[in-house]
């Protein structure tokens, strides 16, 4: 009656553990029952293959497409691709974070230039030209 038993049992567990000369004291064993009830992986930890926990499944079931109030702002962004392009790749994000910043900082300093000569208009040397003094027809 054991071997019948434990044939059925040992019949979801891999081939490894049926293999072991041990595996009739697993039989009845704790440890046994918990490789019973769990699923066999196809991959370690990190594959692609391995499941995250239900709560996160769960939750990244959950695409809210239509539902969010920035749908249209999502929308629009992938629609222009700069993900797939720039930021999908980690040397390409870091450029890209770069060139954005050098590009950002520039226009920034610009901009307060412009603001600067806007709000200071004639007040400035460079508002004020230089008048040239007649010269004298004496010499």
């Amino acid at each position: 009656h054991f071997k019948q038993v434990f044939r059925r049992e040992a019949h979801s567990l891999c081939p490894l553990l049926q293999s072991l000369p041990f595996s009739r004291m697993l039989a009845r064993s704790r440890v046994l029952n918990a490789l019973r009830q769990c699923k066999p992986r196809r991959g370690g930890f990190g594959s692609p293959k391995d499941h995250e926990p239900a709560w996160i499944e769960n939750w990244t079931k959950n695409r809210r497409e239509g539902i969010d109030n920035m749908d249209w702002f999502f929308r629009a962004f992938n629609a222009t691709g700069i993900y797939e392009v720039f930021l999908k790749s980690s040397p390409r994000f870091y450029g890209f974070m770069v060139w954005c910043a050098i590009i950002g900082s520039y226009s920034w300093s610009r901009m307060w230039d412009h603001i600067w000569n806007y709000v200071n208009q004639g007040k400035l040397y460079a508002h004020c030209p230089y008048v040239y003094p007649v010269e004298d027809e004496d010499e």
